[in-house]
């Protein structure tokens, strides 16, 4: 990414801070501040994931834009055009399939639709190699997903920063934000193409 690129997404950066102004949290991963979407420093993880090496072409882009949208609200069945440079609202799946078409890779909507989609392209691997995979999925599901057999009662997709950490959208009492994977993931898989 030139430096008109990250001078972009460094504005963008500011321009979330002033619109959703909130106190630090101590940590990342821990409750947000009311009404707060679980975000903290900006700045400082798009440098972390900047610096990166496997963070850099398509993959550093696809965090970036992910990334671009913290503070968001979280809205289950959000749909955000491939074309809206700045979408309002998203869902986890939303967040990951808008992210993707930023840097021109298709994936289906539906966590556990993007999962079968990977699973069968091959593309699965251990959670262990996600956590460190920068732009990796992240899923759990109350139970796997089968072809036809429908989205499980339960179902997320996060997006790994690569250093133990996420972004994703993660229900509405976060929003878009930063938070620690965890032990909360059953599954990876690496986008192909990025």
């Amino acid at each position: 990414m030139g430096l008109e690129g990250l001078a972009g997404v460094q504005a963008r950066i500011s321009e979330i801070q002033q619109r959703f102004v909130r106190p630090p949290l101590a940590s990342i991963g821990t409750a947000p501040a009311p009404g707060g979407a679980g975000a903290t420093d900006f700045a400082a993880l798009l440098e972390q994931a900047t610096a990166a090496p496997a963070a850099g072409g398509r993959a550093g882009e696809f965090l970036h834009a992910a990334l671009g949208q913290a503070g968001d609200p979280y809205v289950w069945g959000a749909s955000a055009a491939a074309t809206d440079p700045d979408p309002d609202a998203f869902d986890c799946s939303e967040l990951t399939k808008w992210a993707a078409k930023q840097v021109g890779i298709d994936l289906p909507d539906g966590s556990w639709l993007q999962y079968l989609d990977l699973k069968g392209r091959g593309a699965l691997v251990p959670v262990e190699q996600a956590l460190r995979t920068p732009g990796a999925l992240l899923f759990s599901f109350s139970e796997e997903p089968r072809p036809g057999g429908g989205r499980p009662a339960g179902a997320h997709v996060a997006i790994s920063l690569g250093d133990g950490r996420t972004i994703e959208a993660r229900g509405r009492e976060y929003g878009v934000g930063t938070f620690d994977a965890a032990d909360r993931f059953e599954y990876g898989a690496i986008i192909p193409g990025l």
